[in-house]
């Protein structure tokens, strides 16, 4: 007695899948970073502008535009969004299912008021007059806090479309 019978192999074409990872994950990054950029933008007070222009080149990197209004009356030397622009640096790479924003600053008040009430030590902080708004900022954890917030409403994309169906018979 002879018997044939048909059987299904399915593959994952895993190029296709990583490709869909990644464009999903590069969109996802960059909506994320969206959200933590606004919630610690909230946080950090405006002076002369220069902490929020130490964003504006991770708002280019995202695709988004920030406005850096500052103090004209300060009339110090080294101030202002260009000061904050000058001393920041954002990268936004991903690849193979990793992706990452890095966010840098030199600029020192802003530094120090993430973690440390400027008012309780003036000579530590290098001020020259009282913050109305002194930290510690915690923008970074407000931030954070926001980034999960929305990646757990991330979807993954589905592997329906890297799947390849292999009929055989025997």
């Amino acid at each position: 007695m002879k018997m044939t019978f048909e059987y299904t192999l399915i593959d994952i074409d895993l190029g296709v899948y990583q490709k869909a990872l990644d464009k999903a994950l590069s969109e996802d990054l960059r909506e994320g970073g969206i959200e933590w950029l606004k919630s610690a933008l909230l946080v950090i007070p405006i002076w002369s502008g220069a902490s929020h222009g130490t964003f504006v080149k991770m708002a280019q990197k995202l695709g988004m535009s920030i406005s850096v209004p500052g103090s004209p009356r300060l009339g110090l030397l080294n101030t202002g969004p260009q000061a904050g622009v000058g001393a920041s640096s954002a990268i936004l790479e991903g690849k193979d299912g990793l992706h990452t924003i890095t966010y840098h600053t030199s600029l020192w008040h802003l530094i120090y008021n993430e973690y440390n009430d400027a008012n309780a030590n003036p000579m530590a902080a290098g001020l020259f007059a009282r913050l109305l708004t002194s930290g510690p900022y915690n923008f970074q954890a407000i931030g954070n806090s926001t980034f999960i917030s929305f990646a757990r409403t991330v979807k993954l994309p589905s592997v329906k479309k890297s799947l390849k169906l292999t009929k055989h018979k025997v």
